[in-house]
């Protein structure tokens, strides 16, 4: 990764005034969710400072944005489904038809030793509240880095602990 360089910054901010409406209304039609909308053109953005030289010398850094956009919205939402299969795959299906849905108390009971960890909340807000990581870091306090390292430690917890179950 280069340093910014003033240039850079000023192309950035062009690009970034130019295109964020554009850019989150083409996520928000495809996710119908404006947190999570939100974080993906901001995703994209980070992801075009991060590879700066590649953004600034393209050929056309509005559609290198616009693909860097839908690659974030595929990362979002295959996220989203790892996440919710954990908690869809531990809750037994024929238990469900005779019970309504789990409260609290016994989706922690199915994740076992997963659940006592203090970021078990969080994974929670995540996947069954719907919380984009933003809102997730925001909540919690924390950086939206730091919200994501959480959230992979506790799903690798949880991965661990339906593996070791099977």
């Amino acid at each position: 990764m280069s340093s910014l360089t003033q240039e850079h910054i000023d192309f950035i901010d062009k690009h970034y005034r130019s295109m964020y409406s554009k850019l989150f209304f083409y996520a928000y039609g495809v996710m119908r969710d404006r947190g999570l909308s939100e974080e993906a053109v901001q995703e994209a953005f980070g992801t075009a400072c991060n590879k700066i030289d590649k953004f600034y010398s393209s050929q056309n850094p509005e559609g290198w944005l616009v693909n860097t956009l839908k690659n974030e919205i595929r990362n979002i939402e295959k996220n989203r489904r790892v996440l919710s299969r954990y908690f869809v795959e531990s809750i037994d299906v024929e238990r469900l038809q005779t019970e309504t849905l789990p409260t609290d108390n016994n989706i922690e009971l199915q994740f076992g030793n997963a659940a006592k960890e203090p970021d078990f909340a969080l994974i929670k807000r995540v996947v069954l509240d719907k919380y984009t990581m933003l809102e997730a870091a925001t909540e919690l306090g924390i950086t939206v880095e730091a919200c994501k390292k959480r959230v992979q430690r506790i799903k690798k917890k949880i991965k661990d602990e339906l593996l070791e179950d099977n």
